[in-house]
């Protein structure tokens, strides 16, 4: 054990931790993974929602690798038969970035996680996230009203998260009293109190949010609604003069936000013929995707940008809201409201170059 420790305070062990990091930073990755296997260790990156291998390190160097990344993370080096969870603020110039690190004992040894939040890179405002003007308008529109419930849903990694500080971004300056309740506080905002629930000792969602409203809140935003009595609450919020924000987990779309063309390297999309017939597109339609160059690390990608759909309760739709109700009656109602389908969306982006036809059928839903 004392070896080990060691180990991980040499020199090599430090800077290959130290640059790990940067590396992963510069390259605006959201997460590091280090996974063991049999003959050699998996060192992965996910950018832009993308899980790409970086490279491979021979097995004996894990144990010194994982110590150090648990000194830096304040957790206990000697434990390795159970998962362990930890933090780290890494400053780079201006910028101070939190890290979070989980650590889980595998066959072939420690596996590691590290959650990258930069926040600099995630404070977007709408029209970065990939809002059209007019649903930009409307989205502000409705986070604008003195109560009401604004639901953001998708799978893992889709944005919701992110949707939602852009909105509390907006919503701050205004004069009101804005309180969040998270799990964690994954980005610190100005001028906005906000509160990390500790499920462990019983602060949950629900606990936290009857404390809340004692504090005289005008927007309440939860970062998830995971249970019955967290739902009940938050409805009952924004009946009584509250605007809630919050978000629910969805496998709506087939993955995650849309990748965004690489600017520097667009080139005609050489399309499939059964995507076109997909979309019912014509053979002399163009679209563009990025080749991969030396800006975008040859994937032909850079950055994120949200298909989504804006669906907002009209009193016709509020009509039609019952226990029974198919959804496909919601659908064409909240379409002929105005709404437009997800893959209209991507195919807008599409048109306008942003992404590739390949990415819009990638999400799309039938």
């Amino acid at each position: 054990m004392h070896r080990i420790k060691q180990l991980a305070e040499e020199k090599p062990t430090v800077r290959f931790v130290d640059s790990l990091l940067e590396d992963a930073i510069c390259r605006r990755a959201s997460d590091i993974h280090l996974r063991p296997g049999k003959h050699d260790v998996a060192i992965l990156f996910r950018i832009d929602g993308v899980l790409s291998e970086i490279r491979r390190i021979k097995p004996g160097n894990l144990a010194a690798i994982v110590s150090r990344i648990k000194i830096i993370g304040g957790m206990n080096i000697a434990e390795r038969r159970l998962p362990q969870d930890g933090r780290h603020l890494v400053r780079m110039g201006e910028r101070s970035i939190d890290l979070r690190l989980s650590i889980m004992p595998t066959v072939h040894g420690e596996s590691v996680v590290i959650r990258i939040l930069d926040t600099q890179q995630s404070m977007k405002n709408l029209s970065q996230i990939g809002f059209n003007d007019s649903d930009a308008e409307r989205f502000r529109a409705l986070t604008s009203h003195s109560q009401g419930i604004v639901l953001v849903t998708g799978p893992t990694g889709s944005g919701k998260s992110t949707t939602l500080y852009a909105a509390l971004n907006g919503i701050k300056d205004s004069g009101v009293n804005v309180i969040t309740v998270e799990d964690p506080v994954e980005y610190q905002i100005d001028g906005i109190r906000q509160i990390q629930v500790k499920p462990q000792i019983g602060y949950t969602f629900a606990r936290a949010l009857r404390h809340i409203l004692r504090h005289d809140p005008d927007v309440i935003m939860v970062g998830e609604i995971r249970d019955q009595e967290t739902a009940i609450m938050a409805t009952e919020s924004a009946l009584t003069g509250h605007l809630v924000l919050s978000t629910l987990h969805t496998n709506s779309a087939a993955t995650t936000v849309t990748r965004r063309n690489c600017p520097h390297c667009l080139e005609a999309e050489q399309v499939p013929e059964h995507v076109r017939r997909a979309f019912g597109l014509s053979a002399d339609e163009v679209f563009y995707a990025g080749r991969g160059c030396e800006h975008c690390h040859g994937k032909g990608f850079a950055g994120r940008i949200a298909a989504y759909e804006l669906l907002e309760v009209t009193p016709a739709l509020r009509a039609l809201i019952q226990p029974a109700v198919a959804a496909q009656a919601i659908e064409q109602q909240v379409i002929a409201d105005g709404m437009r389908p997800l893959t209209q969306s991507a195919l807008a982006l599409a048109r306008d170059r942003l992404i590739s036809l390949g990415e819009v059928y990638r999400v799309r839903l039938e």
